[in-house]
């Protein structure tokens, strides 16, 4: 038998609240004061690939700390044009935060400590209004 922790049932949750927002944009409900956050994070830097464990450890100091209820962490590819005039192909993790419309600027602390960190041209922060509802126990 499984015994799961109150903590994951409520990251489980929170992570289908994400996989949700990701696919259809918005959640209605009651408070309209939400925002979706996306920071698109390249996995190569001018010193290699970030590690996994790069990565995990600044999710651990930077994101698990400015936003201790939780927030998803996903694979992706990003291609985009880079400072060559080429497009690049590059293994990247996307960060989906549902916060409060006045969490902007942890956002944003996030993803330049980032870019800074592992030496990016450049961090993407999406930013899309919504509504959001978090269904727990009674609800």
């Amino acid at each position: 038998m499984f015994s799961f922790s109150n903590r994951f049932t409520k990251l489980s949750l929170f992570f289908l609240l994400a996989v949700f927002l990701t696919f259809t944009g918005c959640v209605h409900c009651t408070d309209a004061g939400w925002r979706e956050y996306k920071i698109f994070c390249g996995m190569s830097s001018k010193n290699g690939e970030i590690t996994e464990a790069d990565w995990r450890r600044f999710c651990d100091e930077h994101v698990t700390t400015a936003f201790p209820d939780g927030y998803t962490s996903m694979e992706a590819i990003g291609h985009w044009k880079g400072s060559g005039n080429m497009t690049e192909r590059e293994n990247s993790r996307v960060l989906l935060i549902v916060a409060p419309a006045d969490a902007k600027d942890k956002v944003m602390t996030i993803a330049k400590k980032y870019r800074e960190m592992f030496e990016q041209e450049a961090v993407l922060v999406l930013t899309s209004t919504g509504e959001a509802i978090f269904v727990g126990d009674g609800q």
